[in-house]
Protein backbone atom coordinates (compact mmCIF):
# COMPACT_ATOMS: atom_id res chain seq x y z
CA UNK A 1 0.00 0.00 0.00
CA UNK A 2 1.22 3.27 -1.11
CA UNK A 3 0.47 6.43 0.57
CA UNK A 4 1.99 10.29 -0.28
CA UNK A 5 1.50 12.89 2.27
CA UNK A 6 0.46 16.12 -0.22
CA UNK A 7 0.59 18.61 2.60
CA UNK A 8 2.29 20.37 5.38
CA UNK A 9 1.73 18.44 8.82
CA UNK A 10 -0.77 20.80 10.85
CA UNK A 11 -1.15 21.16 14.95
CA UNK A 12 -4.89 20.27 16.52
CA UNK A 13 -5.69 24.19 16.18
CA UNK A 14 -4.93 24.41 12.14
CA UNK A 15 -6.76 21.02 11.73
CA UNK A 16 -9.96 21.91 13.56
CA UNK A 17 -9.85 24.90 11.62
CA UNK A 18 -9.46 23.62 8.19
CA UNK A 19 -11.38 20.08 8.40
CA UNK A 20 -15.29 19.88 9.30
CA UNK A 21 -16.16 16.77 8.76
CA UNK A 22 -16.92 15.19 12.44
CA UNK A 23 -16.10 11.29 11.66
CA UNK A 24 -12.81 11.96 10.21
CA UNK A 25 -12.13 14.27 12.71
CA UNK A 26 -13.19 11.51 15.72
CA UNK A 27 -10.40 9.18 14.56
CA UNK A 28 -7.91 12.15 14.11
CA UNK A 29 -8.24 12.84 17.75
CA UNK A 30 -9.11 9.44 18.98
CA UNK A 31 -6.86 9.49 22.65
CA UNK A 32 -7.31 5.57 23.09
CA UNK A 33 -5.76 2.88 20.99
CA UNK A 34 -7.26 2.80 17.44
CA UNK A 35 -6.65 -0.93 17.65
CA UNK A 36 -9.38 -1.20 20.36
CA UNK A 37 -11.85 1.48 18.97
CA UNK A 38 -11.55 -0.70 15.52
CA UNK A 39 -11.98 -4.47 17.73
CA UNK A 40 -14.79 -2.63 19.86
CA UNK A 41 -16.82 -2.17 16.22
CA UNK A 42 -15.73 -5.38 13.92
CA UNK A 43 -13.21 -8.19 13.71
CA UNK A 44 -10.08 -6.34 13.72
CA UNK A 45 -6.93 -7.79 11.77
CA UNK A 46 -3.43 -6.44 11.19
CA UNK A 47 -1.36 -7.36 8.19
CA UNK A 48 2.34 -6.77 8.38
CA UNK A 49 3.34 -5.36 5.40
CA UNK A 50 6.94 -4.54 6.09
CA UNK A 51 8.21 -5.13 9.67
CA UNK A 52 12.62 -4.36 8.73
CA UNK A 53 15.48 -2.47 9.65
CA UNK A 54 15.96 0.65 6.78
CA UNK A 55 16.28 3.85 6.04
CA UNK A 56 13.81 6.16 6.92
CA UNK A 57 12.55 9.44 5.28
CA UNK A 58 14.72 12.83 5.29
CA UNK A 59 11.90 14.37 7.17
CA UNK A 60 11.18 11.40 9.78
CA UNK A 61 14.55 12.02 11.33
CA UNK A 62 13.87 15.71 11.91
CA UNK A 63 11.19 15.26 13.20
CA UNK A 64 12.12 12.50 15.62
CA UNK A 65 15.03 14.83 16.13
CA UNK A 66 17.70 11.75 15.65
CA UNK A 67 20.70 11.47 12.61
CA UNK A 68 19.90 9.63 9.60
CA UNK A 69 20.47 6.29 10.81
CA UNK A 70 18.95 2.89 10.33
CA UNK A 71 15.85 2.36 12.21
CA UNK A 72 13.29 -0.46 12.33
CA UNK A 73 10.31 0.60 9.78
CA UNK A 74 7.24 -1.10 10.56
CA UNK A 75 4.37 -0.89 7.92
CA UNK A 76 0.65 -2.38 8.37
CA UNK A 77 -2.69 -2.28 7.74
CA UNK A 78 -5.54 -2.05 10.45
CA UNK A 79 -8.66 -3.94 9.02
CA UNK A 80 -12.12 -4.14 10.89
CA UNK A 81 -14.43 -6.87 8.71
CA UNK A 82 -11.47 -7.31 6.45
CA UNK A 83 -12.03 -3.48 5.14
CA UNK A 84 -8.51 -1.49 5.88
CA UNK A 85 -9.04 0.90 8.22
CA UNK A 86 -6.32 2.37 8.87
CA UNK A 87 -2.32 2.43 7.25
CA UNK A 88 0.36 2.38 10.04
CA UNK A 89 3.95 3.31 9.67
CA UNK A 90 6.10 3.27 12.82
CA UNK A 91 9.66 4.51 13.20
CA UNK A 92 11.46 3.25 15.56
CA UNK A 93 15.23 3.85 16.13
CA UNK A 94 17.72 1.40 17.00
CA UNK A 95 18.40 2.76 20.97
CA UNK A 96 14.77 3.03 21.57
CA UNK A 97 14.18 -0.60 20.94
CA UNK A 98 17.19 -1.84 23.00
CA UNK A 99 17.48 0.51 25.78
CA UNK A 100 13.41 2.32 25.53
CA UNK A 101 11.12 -0.62 25.56
CA UNK A 102 13.29 -3.79 24.42
CA UNK A 103 10.32 -5.44 23.38
CA UNK A 104 9.55 -2.92 20.37
CA UNK A 105 11.90 -4.93 18.14
CA UNK A 106 9.78 -8.26 18.39
CA UNK A 107 6.70 -7.33 18.43
CA UNK A 108 5.62 -10.11 15.44
CA UNK A 109 2.18 -9.65 14.54
CA UNK A 110 1.07 -8.02 17.92
CA UNK A 111 -0.80 -4.78 17.36
CA UNK A 112 2.42 -1.43 18.62
CA UNK A 113 -1.23 -0.09 20.02
CA UNK A 114 -1.27 -2.72 22.40
CA UNK A 115 2.24 -1.73 23.70
CA UNK A 116 1.78 2.06 23.77
CA UNK A 117 -1.46 1.89 25.85
CA UNK A 118 -0.43 -0.96 27.96
CA UNK A 119 2.87 0.32 28.94
CA UNK A 120 3.31 4.30 31.14
CA UNK A 121 6.40 4.17 29.76
CA UNK A 122 5.42 5.51 26.28
CA UNK A 123 4.65 9.46 26.55
CA UNK A 124 2.86 11.39 23.92
CA UNK A 125 4.60 14.31 23.18
CA UNK A 126 3.52 15.90 20.18
CA UNK A 127 0.65 15.24 17.43
CA UNK A 128 0.21 16.12 14.30
CA UNK A 129 -1.81 16.28 11.16
CA UNK A 130 -1.52 16.03 7.21
CA UNK A 131 -3.74 15.12 3.94
CA UNK A 132 -2.52 11.83 1.72
CA UNK A 133 -3.35 10.30 -1.18
CA UNK A 134 -3.36 6.92 -1.09
CA UNK A 135 -2.23 4.90 -4.47
CA UNK A 136 -6.02 5.16 -5.75
CA UNK A 137 -5.37 8.97 -5.98
CA UNK A 138 -8.33 9.26 -2.92
CA UNK A 139 -7.12 11.84 -0.84
CA UNK A 140 -7.08 10.59 3.52
CA UNK A 141 -6.03 12.16 6.67
CA UNK A 142 -3.87 10.89 8.88
CA UNK A 143 -1.52 11.56 11.93
CA UNK A 144 1.37 11.63 13.27
CA UNK A 145 2.41 10.67 16.55
CA UNK A 146 5.87 11.41 18.49
CA UNK A 147 6.71 9.39 21.60
CA UNK A 148 9.61 9.32 23.91
CA UNK A 149 10.18 5.87 25.83
CA UNK A 150 12.75 6.46 29.04
CA UNK A 151 13.80 9.28 26.73
CA UNK A 152 14.24 7.56 23.47
CA UNK A 153 12.53 8.81 20.47
CA UNK A 154 9.41 7.04 18.48
CA UNK A 155 6.88 7.72 16.25
CA UNK A 156 3.72 6.65 14.68
CA UNK A 157 1.98 7.72 11.43
CA UNK A 158 -1.84 6.29 11.29
CA UNK A 159 -3.48 7.25 7.74
CA UNK A 160 -7.31 6.62 8.37
CA UNK A 161 -8.66 5.00 5.16
CA UNK A 162 -11.86 6.46 5.30
CA UNK A 163 -13.61 9.17 2.94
Amino acid sequence: MQVKRIDKWLNAKELSDGLTKKNILDWLEEEGSITARISSHAEFKLEILNDDIGVAEDEEYIALEIPSEEVRIREVVLYGDLVPLVYARSIIPELTASKGYPGLGTIGSKPLGDLLFQSELFIKIRREFAQFQTSSKEVVWGRRTHYLVRGYPLSVMEVFLLS
